[in-house]
């Protein structure tokens, strides 16, 4: 089984303990857990509440090809999240036709390109 890409998040493993434990505790219960404040602790289930999980596929070459399962905020960010994991892949596909899709939203790898390196926002779609 392949891990989950987690697009956005720096800790995402104590992002998601700290979520189960909240699940039995108050928020100032486990900031004193993890010994941190408690809007972090906040912030923390804001994050992993505001993820989407995107099966995304490589399309363009013909047939489709699986990339895996991405967790982000929007789709844009997993598409480039999957983008920078893969990039020895995705970067060197030279034809135009190429793109990613989760079946219902699409994006080709000249704009994810143009996402990784600055030109277009990836946070058009938040």
């Amino acid at each position: 089984m392949q891990a989950v890409i987690y697009a956005g998040l720096r800790n995402p493993g104590r992002d998601q303990s700290i979520v189960d434990a909240l699940a039995g505790k108050t928020v100032s219960e486990v900031a004193e857990e993890f010994r941190c404040a408690p809007s972090t602790i906040r912030a923390a289930a804001k994050r992993i509440a505001d993820l989407n999980v995107y099966e995304l596929r490589l399309t363009g070459g013909g047939k489709d090809l699986p990339v895996g399962k991405v967790a982000a905020k929007s789709f844009r960010r997993a598409a480039l999240g999957a983008y920078r994991h893969f990039c020895g892949t995705f970067r060197h596909l030279e034809l135009p036709n190429w793109s990613v899709t989760d079946g219902t939203n699409t994006i080709f790898i000249q704009d994810l390109r143009n996402l990784d390196s600055g030109c277009a926002s990836v946070t058009e779609d938040d």
